[in-house]
């Protein structure tokens, strides 16, 4: 004989809402961490341009540097001429490379301010370094990258810290490959 049951019971509403308050204590802090996310957003984004500049060095056989802030706010991508690889960034000067992804009202160009934008307000970059003594990296048209001398690059690294959350972006030596690696979270 079948018994058709219509609604929960007491014990089982109670022991459902019970497992659901507690996994929300438990996983809600965990799952949406702000400082981990932006964190993974800026990073994500760095390492897009890292990689669109290393493009259009070769799309446009010319040179592409990416210049870090010297306060940790962010970075732009420049192009040169091979007589400009060791002149130092200069805002005023700067002829910034197109950005079709993001470019915060910078007429288009690649140039990131952590400043600017609220989604990365405690976003930062810390210890770019690059053939032991730059802290900027410049592509060839070969997307390889080169030290400001012009030589091969011996290549470098970076950190983006969100909170208590780091990754750092390793450039190779010679070919500029890419590696992600979380260095730092709760």
């Amino acid at each position: 004989m079948s018994t058709l049951r219509r609604g929960w019971t007491y014990i089982e509403l109670l022991t459902t809402i019970t497992v659901l308050a507690i996994a929300a204590v438990v996983l809600v802090p965990h799952a949406s961490s702000g400082a981990s996310a932006a964190g993974q957003s800026a990073t994500r984004l760095l390492v897009t341009d890292v990689l669109a500049a290393q493009m259009d060095a070769v799309a446009n056989q010319e040179f592409r540097r990416i210049h870090f802030f010297a306060d940790g706010s962010g970075w732009c991508v420049e192009i040169l001429d091979s007589s400009q690889l060791s002149t130092p960034y200069n805002s005023a000067t700067a002829l910034y490379a197109d950005d079709a992804s993001e470019s915060q009202g910078h007429d288009q160009k690649t140039y990131i301010n952590f400043n600017q934008d609220s989604r990365f307000s405690n976003i930062s970059i810390d210890s770019p370094l690059f053939d032991g003594a730059n802290t900027s990296v410049i592509f060839d048209q070969t997307g390889g990258i080169v030290a400001p001398n012009g030589s091969p690059s011996t290549g470098g690294s970076f950190e983006v810290h969100s909170g208590e959350h780091a990754w750092q972006v390793q450039l190779a030596p010679l070919t500029g490959k890419v590696t992600v690696t979380k260095v730092g979270s709760p």
